[in-house]
């Protein structure tokens, strides 16, 4: 029996010139089926899910055409409250969800919302984390808790609206592999034993594969395949075609790996960067502590390990985002203790996992140019450098980053790709030999990462050192020449 159904279904975002988001989509979900939607970044697949939750047309202007029926009813005609006791959503980042205190009062917001007595609230809130596996955390603060527990929460609370339907926008694209069989695991409970419909999209093949029912690929707003799981494994050549990784690229042979925390092996006469006796603490206890690593000169190291381990801390003491309490660390020889912020950024650049937090101008050309021209107009030491110089800079890193195209661009126009690729020619521009990436293949599809990491090579071919922060063991395998490990705050394997 159907819960979900598509009928002609187009929509156009407000100043779309025409293009259509999704075009004349005819989709049905039977209840209590597990669907995967796949496709590359911009193929319809969020706004599909804000269809089917009702954000689009309720919250969100555009044309719409065509009908949406959720169990039963037309999402056009149903208000936001009935659509939420329906459908419930869960996004890529758990941290936009979570706003709370406590874990009981986040599951308890949604049903708070909707005036229902204090029974009912608990009673549906207990429910909601004993199937997410958080029963025992209600006093827990969400800050605290792990990726794969923050995902849980969000689940939590969705399921605390008591819906037939989870919608999930990427889910998993911020987890590492432990969070992401966490949170898989409680979806396919909840799918089996309660029989909640599950919706989710994602550009994890292997986990599609082996878990939804079914799996339906949009292309360019159309659904260019939809067939069972199963038969998609032989299908190869279609993956491919529409941005996804093919299972069989997803798992390479392992490598025999060793403890190696000093880096010896990657020493030459000045390191890019030397670490000895690195300490970091945060308030609620968590450190980094006894770090002793080395970069070569024109290293390419992947750094890798659970959410929480302390991967992006270590990064951003690196580059001066962050003090380390005691231990050194150096650039080319120099303790960063002896060095500014400014001065650090000539040396080492660091591209965050959201490249939004690092734009803010109205051109690409602008955002690459801003900060040589802010650094000469503080006259700061070293960035007394003319016009001349600036355009030559700023036309030499937009060439390096493959934007000739947009230069004259809005940043936040473009795809997660190009906006990860300004903030890289923004720190080209800078003068940066040492490129730093956390996380920037989150949420990227297949064919993008690849664009992204075949940046990286060519940067590297050119004598930059290259880390990059990834949870995706193939990418690692496939680029990088150093692997580096940690759990808990200590580097555990380095090889």
């Amino acid at each position: 029996m159907s819960i979900i159904n598509f009928i002609n279904v187009s929509f156009s975002y407000p100043r779309a010139a025409g293009t259509f988001a999704l075009d004349n989509i005819n989709l049905t979900v039977d209840e209590g089926e597990f669907l995967a939607v796949m496709g590359e970044n911009g193929a319809g697949k969020t706004t599909l899910c804000k269809l089917v939750n009702g954000i689009i047309p309720h919250s969100c202007e555009g044309k719409l055409a065509g009908e949406v029926i959720v169990d039963g009813g037309r999402t056009a005609d149903l208000s936001v409250p009935v659509l939420a006791s329906k459908v419930g959503m869960v996004f890529d980042d758990p941290d936009s969800q979570l706003f709370t205190s406590t874990v009981f009062q986040e599951a308890a917001f949604g049903p708070e919302n909707l005036l229902l007595d204090r029974e009912e609230i608990a009673g549906r809130v207990k429910s909601a984390l004993c199937a997410v596996g958080l029963a025992g955390f209600e006093g827990r603060v969400p800050s605290t808790l792990s990726g794969g527990e923050k995902q849980r929460l969000s689940i939590a609370a969705a399921l605390a609206m008591n819906g037939k339907i989870l919608c999930l926008d990427e889910p998993l694209c911020r987890l590492d592999p432990d969070g992401a069989k966490e949170v898989i695991s409680v979806l396919k409970n909840l799918n089996k034993k309660f029989n909640i419909t599950i919706v989710m999209t994602t550009h994890d093949s292997e986990m599609a594969l082996e878990n939804a029912d079914r799996v339906c690929i949009l292309k360019k707003g159309r659904i260019a395949a939809i067939d069972t799981a199963q038969n998609f494994y032989i299908k190869t050549a279609l993956l491919e075609e529409n941005g996804i990784m093919p299972v069989n690229e997803k798992k390479p042979e392992p490598r025999r790996m060793r403890n190696n925390s000093m880096g010896t092996e990657h020493t030459s006469k000045v390191n890019a960067i030397d670490i000895k006796n690195f300490f970091y603490s945060y308030k609620d206890g968590f450190c980094i502590d006894n770090i002793n690593l080395s970069f070569a000169d024109n290293d390419f190291a992947a750094v890798m390990g659970n959410n929480g381990c302390g991967k992006s801390t270590l990064l951003k003491c690196v580059t001066g985002l962050l003090r380390p309490r005691s231990g050194d660390i150096l650039i080319r020889g120099i303790n960063v203790k002896k060095m500014t912020v400014q001065d650090i950024s000539k040396e080492a650049g660091f591209v965050m996992q959201n490249p939004d937090a690092q734009l803010f101008t109205d051109s690409v050309r602008g955002e690459v140019s801003f900060a040589l021209k802010n650094m000469r107009r503080a006259k700061l030491p070293g960035f007394n450098i003319s016009n001349a110089e600036i355009n030559m800079r700023v036309d030499d890193a937009i060439t390096a980053a493959g934007l000739e195209g947009n230069a004259l661009e809005f940043p936040h126009a473009l795809n997660k790709t190009g906006r990860v690729k300004t903030v890289i020619a923004c720190v080209l521009a800078m003068g940066c030999k040492i490129i730093i990436l956390d996380e920037v293949d989150a949420g990227l599809d297949y064919n993008d990462s690849i664009k992204i990491m075949e940046l990286a090579r060519d940067l590297h071919s050119r004598g930059f050192t290259i880390i990059f922060v990834t949870h995706n063991i193939f990418l690692a395998d496939k680029y990088a020449h150093r692997l580096i490990k940690m759990s808990a705050g200590r580097i555990v394997q380095d090889d």
